[in-house]
């Protein structure tokens, strides 16, 4: 009895873990429309937006070092450098509604690798 339920909540869990790693890796065409939905952009904007998150993936994919503080650095400075410059393209409206997805994505990731009974600290 107790095993098929072990069984059952670690398969659930495995599960769970992996539906949030898919979320967090979305495919780049994904990214976009999702950028692009969100933020109600016009064409030329989409194409701005995929060209900017185009050259983000390649500079990540650049970075060689094994240091995980020096990778996450690196890794803040390449977004930031993004977001600047998708943040340039918008209008103010759409700059709201940006500045709400980096928050949101800024709190995803101050919960992420917290234990079960931490709370994220802002």
């Amino acid at each position: 009895m107790y095993r098929k339920l072990f069984i059952f909540t670690f398969a659930l869990l495995l599960s769970i873990n992996t539906f949030s790693i898919a979320q967090m890796r979305m495919s780049h065409e994904t990214r976009v429309k999702q950028y692009s939905e969100r933020l109600k952009l016009n064409d030329e904007q989409t194409k701005a937006v995929d060209s900017i998150l185009s050259v983000s993936e390649k500079k990540f994919s650049q970075i060689t070092t094994e240091d995980k503080t020096q990778r996450h650095e690196e890794m803040k400075k390449i977004m930031d450098e993004s977001n600047i410059r998708i943040a340039a393209i918008l209008t103010p409206d759409q700059n709201t509604e940006f500045q709400k997805m980096l928050d949101e994505r800024k709190n995803r990731m101050n919960g992420q690798g917290k234990g079960v009974h931490e709370k994220p600290t802002n």
